[in-house]
């Protein structure tokens, strides 16, 4: 990784008339208007982040991109999907403060800006505030101020570092994931992507391994799934006693289903987790077939809005009837996975 300083960089820009400026310092200069004077640019193998962070910020930040890059293309290559490298390195915004995060979300009309990253497909942007400013571990870090002074460190250390690591994974990792599967072609920013397909793919993206379960989707997808059974249950026994936990999705609904981005966070968890869980499926069981159906998203377009029924039967085509021998086999097949229920979400 390598340092530009803005300065430099607007003043190279500021050369040249606008039929000579490269697209890659086009693409330079907005970042740098997008973040402001005291950014500057860190160029890795296949990104540019714009930042105001120092090395120590920007640094774990590119080495994690760059392994969500490889892990991206390690999986494309595992289902012989057609790839090809971005025309110019992908941008990425980092701020050091959360404040200014949130005013650089709300200006792009990001709907959550308590959440510190994103990835913005029109501007086909990602963002991302310093994980250690965020106001959930401002209380820890005064605690850990505190047990300095009387020697009684280590258990507020441990649980800072472990959340900073949750958040690392969870929303860096995922968040990487969609620009790079966007911009090597998995999937494409022109086609009509399925909600479940796009966050269940970033999903996979969010361990330490490819080859990981990912234990924090599983264990919502546990507990909304017994929850649901639970709830049906008791309302089949007593009408009056209990409501049917609608959060889980039926597999119809699911496949369907174009608000996975709700405001609603309990609903939103568990439609990430059942969208995890279908894309883990199908990849461990149906790999071909998953391949087919990719290709056939990026062949789709966006100039007519997809009917639910049209989603279904696009499924459908591929894989099968989403009936009861469907489902049996991907609720079996999630449950069966192994699991550790200690990791808890950030």
């Amino acid at each position: 990784m390598y340092i530009v300083s803005s300065a430099v960089v607007l003043a190279a820009f500021a050369t040249c008339s606008p039929a000579q400026v490269p697209p890659e310092k086009t693409e330079i200069a907005r970042l740098l208007a997008l973040g402001g004077e005291r950014f500057s640019i860190h160029r890795t193998e296949h990104f540019v982040i714009a930042s105001d962070g120092d090395e120590s910020v920007v640094t774990p930040l590119a080495d994690r991109l760059e392994g969500v890059y490889q892990a991206v293309v390690r999986f494309a290559e595992d289902l012989k999907l057609p790839t090809r490298p971005p025309s110019q390195p992908l941008p990425v915004l980092l701020f050091d403060r959360h404040s200014d995060f949130e005013r650089y979300a709300r200006a792009v009309g990001f709907a959550d800006p308590s959440v510190p990253g994103f990835f913005h497909l029109r501007n086909n942007t990602a963002a991302f505030c310093n994980v250690r400013d965020l106001p959930q571990l401002r209380d820890i870090l005064r605690r850990i101020e505190q047990a300095e002074a009387t020697g009684h460190i280590n258990d507020w250390r441990s649980q800072h570092d472990a959340i900073v690591e949750k958040f690392n994974r969870v929303v860096i990792q995922h968040e990487a994931a969609h620009q790079v599967l966007f911009n090597i072609g998995v999937l494409s920013r022109d086609a009509d992507n399925p909600d479940w397909l796009v966050e269940g793919l970033a999903c996979r993206f969010e361990v330490s391994s490819p080859d990981a379960v990912n234990q924090m989707r599983l264990t919502d997808f546990r507990e909304a799934y017994a929850a649901a059974a639970s709830a049906d249950s008791a309302a089949a026994s007593a009408p009056s006693a209990a409501k049917s936990d609608k959060r889980f999705l039926s597999l119809a609904d699911l496949v369907a289903d174009e608000e996975s981005n709700v405001t609603d966070e309990s609903k939103r968890i568990v439609d990430y987790a059942q969208a995890w869980a279908l894309v883990d499926f199908l990849h461990r069981t149906r790999a071909d077939a998953l391949a087919v159906y990719l290709r056939r998203i990026i062949a789709s377009t966006r100039n007519e809005p997809t009917k639910r029924q049209q989603r279904i039967t696009e499924f459908q085509f591929v894989f099968g009837m989403l009936d009861e021998t469907f489902k049996r086999r991907w609720i079996e097949s999630v449950l069966n996975l192994p699991f550790d229920p200690r990791p808890t979400r950030p």
